[in-house]
């Protein structure tokens, strides 16, 4: 599903989603969904309750994502769309779809109702070119962007929405790539399977507030580095 330039994420990324094309309230700018479909199956998003979501993902998710969420800064006219998995997900919580957009798409929660029988219809399969990622590290003038105008996180009728200005969705997308490159040497996934690698505090409520949204936490969940998983294979087949 994915052509990458290089061996990991440090390139730009190629990658096939549907494209489906919707036509949204006035004004909006809004002209396509960019649907994943199965491509991100290691994906799971579990909204936050009340305060905290978590996204857990594998590290080919991870790098995926963090080149779909660059994409997504990248275009005022696309929204990225990742579905809820159909099993259940690695916590004991409900999971819903994603749905990724730069603010000045104009897209709205309420459009979901709309978007969800667009993602019924026949789409164009679609192979995307996202920009290569930058160094996690950013410059003081973008931190007071995102303290000045976090992003925004919605959940509406069994949907995630993040919308956020450009330079905070790169930074997102950036995040992930990094999270996913960290994977294969952390020594947690080694033990446990899993491995918590950022909270994104600070992106939707820097002055953490309880009202609303103010982490989401990335757990990068890789069976395939567990060597318990593969010792008591070793030891099956012994």
């Amino acid at each position: 599903m994915v052509d990458s330039s290089g061996g990991g994420g440090s390139g730009r990324m190629r990658l096939r989603v549907t494209g489906r094309p919707v036509a949204t309230g006035s004004g909006a700018h809004l002209r396509r969904l960019l649907d994943t479909g199965p491509m991100l199956r290691g994906t799971f998003f579990h909204p936050p309750d009340p305060v905290v979501a978590f996204l857990y993902a594998s590290r080919a998710d991870l790098l995926r994502l963090g080149a779909l969420f660059r994409l997504a800064a990248t275009s005022p006219h696309s929204a990225l769309h990742v579905p809820a998995p159909a099993g259940p997900g690695p916590m004991r919580a409900r999971t819903t779809a994603l749905l990724v957009a730069r603010e000045d798409t104009g897209l709205r929660p309420s459009d979901w109702p709309v978007l969800r029988r667009v993602l019924r219809r026949d789409g164009t399969p679609l192979r995307v070119s996202a920009p290569a990622p930058r160094p996690t590290e950013r410059p003081d003038g973008v931190r007071r962007l995102a303290d000045r105008h976090p992003a925004r996180f919605v959940e509406h009728a069994g949907a995630s929405f993040v919308l956020a200005r450009p330079e905070i969705l790169f930074w997102m997308g950036d995040s992930l790539t990094a999270a996913g490159e960290s994977v294969a040497a952390d020594p947690g996934i080694h033990r446990r399977g899993e491995s918590y690698r950022d909270d994104w505090a600070g992106f939707f409520d820097p002055d953490r507030s309880d009202e609303q949204m103010h982490a989401l936490c990335v757990v990068a969940a890789d069976p395939i580095f567990h060597r318990a998983r593969w010792q008591r294979r070793h030891a099956a087949d012994a």
